[in-house]
């Protein structure tokens, strides 16, 4: 059992996260889009923090209900805000089709955490 789970961090302050929106709610097959959102270090020391951006295909009830698909670390100022924003390219949405036996980008419905 690890100590720490992936993403624990042991960071001296906190952070929290506001305004979540996407570049396009809507994008086309081989298409990708940003995440636009805005972190806040809401502690009384300056610290780094990793956003990590999860991809769930909804549609694929044996798959994985998450996985990891881009992240970025920066740094923040104590009691400062920073806009930060993370591309998700067209290969972030492909998963697994068991069909072709290869990666793929399957047209339906994607939830993005």
């Amino acid at each position: 059992k690890p100590l720490f789970p992936f993403g624990h961090g042991l960071s001296y302050t906190t952070f929290t996260y506001s305004d979540a929106k996407l570049a396009n709610n809507s994008i086309g097959i081989g298409e990708g889009t940003k995440i636009h959102l805005s972190i806040k270090n809401a502690g009384k020391m300056d610290g780094d923090e990793v956003v990590q951006v999860y991809i769930r295909n909804l549609q694929d009830s044996e798959g994985p209900q998450k996985s990891l698909r881009a992240y970025k670390r920066i740094s923040v100022g104590a009691g400062g805000t920073l806009p930060v924003e993370i591309e998700l390219p067209a290969p972030a949405f492909e998963f697994f089709n068991p069909r072709t036996n290869k990666m793929e980008i399957i047209a339906g419905q994607y939830e993005i955490l």
